[in-house]
């Protein structure tokens, strides 16, 4: 009888697929979909002069970072593959599996929300 590996982790070896991005949580899915309509590049950054400004000038309410640092982490990374895959470095997916998700979600979100470049093969 063969054994079978059931954590998400033990196929790090294989190549991603598009079916690992079902390894995402509820929560992790509804920032998914948040980041699909909001470019974070495009961000005022809140404590910053012109920022202040804004706030106080305007009376419109900047976004804020999300609290846990782990979903702030999945919103930025989702929002450059759906608004900036041609911008998407290395260093940008290698800071998305350092806060705790594996190379198999990464490729999932290029395979979902746009993998016009041909990107697979940088995940691999």
């Amino acid at each position: 009888m063969a054994y079978l590996g059931f954590s998400p982790l033990d196929g790090e070896t294989r190549t991603a697929t598009a079916s690992d991005a079902g390894l995402f949580s509820s929560t992790e899915l509804r920032v998914i979909s948040l980041a699909e309509r909001i470019d974070a590049t495009r961000e005022i950054a809140p404590n910053s002069r012109f920022g202040r400004f804004v706030e106080w000038a305007l009376g419109i309410r900047l976004a804020r970072p999300l609290a846990d640092p782990r979903l702030e982490s999945l919103r930025r990374f989702a929002s450059m593959v759906r608004h900036h895959t041609d911008q998407l470095a290395d260093e940008d997916v290698s800071s998305f599996v350092a806060s705790g998700y594996s190379r198999g979600q990464a490729q999932g979100l290029l395979a979902y929300l746009g993998d016009e470049g041909g990107r697979r093969g940088r995940l691999a």
